[in-house]
Formats: structure tokens, C-alpha cells, sequence
């Protein structure tokens, strides 16, 4: 396995740990109960949404250098 599908996987891994920690912080008593409600509910959209962002971007890259590699073919 080359280094570059080494950091692929880990770029996919790290969206869904953010997109999961997003759900669990908005579901569970991660953050302390001195927190607002809506704070924590914000705090978690805002973390599914950066994962999922990290996720998308990832993915057209990877897109991008196939056809790359395709067309140096």
C-alpha cells in the first residue's frame, strides 16, 4: 500500500470520527451539563457538517487525480 491511499483513508476515517463525535455530542452528556442546550446542539451540527466537508473534498480530489492518471496513461 503507497503512502498517498494511506492518507486517503485516514482523510475518510477522520470525517466519519467528526461526523460521528458531532452526533454523540449532541445526543449524549459528552460536554458538561453547565453547557446550553442549544450550544451543544450547534457545536454538534457544525462538527457533521465539517466531516462531511472533509469528506466530499476527499473524495473529488481523488476523483481529480484518477483522471489524471488516466489521461497520463
Amino acid at each position: 500500500m503507497n503512502m498517498q491511499k494511506l492518507m486517503v483513508y485516514i482523510g475518510y476515517t477522520a470525517g466519519a470520527l467528526f461526523i460521528m463525535l458531532g452526533i454523540a455530542v449532541m445526543v449524549t452528556d459528552l460536554f458538561p451539563t453547565t453547557i446550553n442546550e442549544n450550544i451543544k446542539i450547534i457545536f454538534g451540527v457544525v462538527m457533521i457538517l465539517y466531516g462531511l466537508y472533509r469528506i466530499v473534498i476527499l473524495s473529488f480530489k481523488n476523483q481529480q487525480r484518477d483522471r489524471n492518471e488516466e489521461s497520463d496513461e
